[in-house]
């Protein structure tokens, strides 16, 4: 019988919290990868994004990479409807790595769409969520 998206969410959930109590992030990202892979295999691997974007919100203090697996499979849906639940994400509650993934999206001047996420990122310049580091990247984004 083949794993359900709810699976992998909870075999990612404890390699997070593994390596949130060693302070290793490798030993969340390393297989975090394998992970990812075997949800691109899946029928509807788009279904496995919200539950993602959810465990990232959950636990934000964990270093996920740049983009690192979740990134690099998110962003695998880019224009797919991706972009529009990462910015529920943010609306329940904004990350670093979030904001880290909407900066990428603002970084494309080629999106018809960069004008609006540019204007959402804006928003959380003052973010009591996010690190100086992120504020301080959020203002200097050119409209």
């Amino acid at each position: 019988m083949p794993k359900a998206i709810n699976d992998y969410i909870s075999e990612l959930e404890e390699l997070i919290k593994e390596a949130h109590k060693t302070g290793d992030k490798y030993v969340f990202q390393d297989p975090a990868y394998n992970i990812t892979d075997e949800l691109e295999e899946l029928e509807k691997p788009f279904e496995a994004v919200e539950p993602i974007l959810r465990l990232i919100e959950r636990s934000p203090n964990i270093d996920y990479g740049g983009p690192g697996p979740f990134g690099s499979f998110i962003e695998k849906f880019s224009h797919e409807g991706y972009e529009e639940l990462l910015i529920e994400s943010l609306q329940r509650k904004p990350t670093n790595y979030t904001i880290f993934l909407l900066n990428r999206i603002c970084n494309d001047k080629n999106d018809p769409d960069r004008p609006r996420y540019v204007k959402i990122i804006k928003t959380y310049e003052n973010s009591n969520y996010l690190s100086d580091f992120w504020k301080e990247a959020i203002r200097s984004i050119e409209e």
